[in-house]
């Protein structure tokens, strides 16, 4: 079967060839560099510390410390909050307030933020009870209900479903303020699931450092840096000047595209992983990781069949056949023993290798399970299915469906030039 050993062998070579740019990149090297981690690290978030430290570290703290509002919108998150929102309320940072938005909760969020209330007198919850008006996502309007509140020199944007370190925010102050930073976003360790969710997040984990690598997006001259949801810490005068949220109120992936407005404007945004700071698991079980992934696939590559297409065709190619091209040619080599299949087995067996060795590498500095980088063909497949149902919801169902919200086809080609950056004419 020359036609079968020719197609594995020029497959797997490419892929080979790809797997080896990737792994011997100057960014793929670097972007271990790109961590900042506590001193002494904390108990309930000690785990091995992988990769060099942010070198410039901030060698004094300030004469005084600048005052925080922390804005964490969340909904139906009861089941995590009294750990979440604890968390934050517990921080030992000296200036600081938390504001909580209840976004139209139907659990026992009311509830803990009440219980909350009575031991921290620095939180506030404000109950939204208004759906998203049109041309609003829902995220971005919980935001904007805080906007009154935000009169500090520095605001924090974070998730309710993550858990903070009480020294997480004073570490951010102290890099923010040595590097002169308007924005600043932290990416946390993502606390495992089960087996196959992990996969899952750590086929995210190399996409973002293959399409996002840190020491890249992080130049001032890069137009599209990699600001997260999850943590969010700006200067009040530049969030000022871009416009607060109200400004990115369409857009689905609302984090991405303010870190981007931002970087337009020409305010300085830096990125670092902090698996010490922060922490929280982003989604629970295989439905809701499901659910979660597919509601921004799709509206990702702009809504474009040619990107979607290119997309599957690499993670198939790229991940869920590595494993397979090395079986045929096993299977090749033991009935139709032949040079030429011998030399496919060499090349399937070096892109095994330096597939799993990467993976492997990469799931340690994601500290996860002993073992996943195993599963990760199947974690490559999970998110091929996830692509193909959002393309589904795109065109079937006339858009997609995040937290009991619907977000129409229209507004995600309104949003999709989030890719390219929005270039804005206000001043700082």
């Amino acid at each position: 079967m020359p036609i079968l050993m020719w197609l594995t062998g020029g497959l797997a070579g490419i892929a080979l060839l790809l797997w080896a740019v990737v792994i011997f990149s100057t960014s793929s090297r670097h972007n271990r560099r790109f961590t900042y981690n506590l001193i002494h690290k904390p108990d309930d978030l000690n785990h091995a510390v992988q990769g060099e430290p942010v070198t410039d570290r901030w060698l004094g703290d300030p004469e005084q410390w600048p005052a925080v509002t922390v804005v964490a919108p969340g909904r139906n998150e009861g089941h995590v909050l009294k750990q979440t929102l604890g968390s934050l309320c517990q921080m030992t940072y000296p200036h600081y307030q938390v504001v909580f938005i209840d976004d139209q909760s139907a659990d026992d969020t009311a509830s803990i933020c009440q219980e909350l209330k009575q031991r921290h007198t620095h939180l506030t919850v404000i109950q939204n009870q208004t759906s998203p008006p049109p041309g609003w996502t829902g995220k971005v309007w919980a935001v904007h209900q805080a906007d009154s509140y935000i009169t500090t020199p520095y605001v924090l944007f974070t998730d309710s479903d993550m858990v903070h370190h009480p020294e997480s925010l004073t570490y951010a102050m102290r890099l923010v303020l040595h590097r002169k930073l308007d924005l600043l976003t932290f990416l946390p360790w993502m606390t495992p699931g089960g087996a196959i969710e992990q996969a899952v997040m750590l086929t995210a984990t190399l996409a973002i450092q293959r399409l996002a690598p840190l020491p890249v997006v992080n130049r001032t001259t890069h137009p599209m840096p990699l600001t997260a949801g999850a943590y969010m810490l700006f200067r009040t005068a530049a969030y000022d000047a871009i416009g607060r949220h109200a400004a990115i109120r369409g857009h689905v992936i609302e984090d991405l595209a303010i870190g981007r407005r931002a970087r337009a404007e020409g305010f300085r945004v830096f990125t670092t992983y902090s698996p010490d700071m922060l922490a929280g698991r982003m989604y629970e079980g295989l439905g809701d990781t499901f659910n979660g992934l597919k509601k921004n696939a799709y509206s990702g590559l702009n809504g474009s069949l040619l990107w979607a297409a290119l997309a599957l065709s690499s993670l198939l190619t790229l991940g869920v056949l590595v494993p397979i091209y090395l079986l045929i040619a096993v299977l090749g080599n033991i009935f139709m023993p032949s040079t030429g299949w011998r030399v496919v087995g060499i090349i399937a067996l070096a892109l095994n290798l330096l597939f799993f060795i990467h993976a492997y590498r990469v799931r340690r500095e994601a500290r996860q399970k002993p073992g996943i980088e195993f599963l990760l063909p199947i974690g490559v497949f999970f998110s091929m299915l996830t692509l193909l149902g959002s393309i589904w919801d795109y065109y079937v169902h006339g858009g997609s469906i995040w937290a009991g919200r619907h977000y129409s086809k229209e507004k995600i080609e309104h949003t999709a030039p989030i890719l390219a950056a929005d270039k804005t004419t206000s001043s700082k």
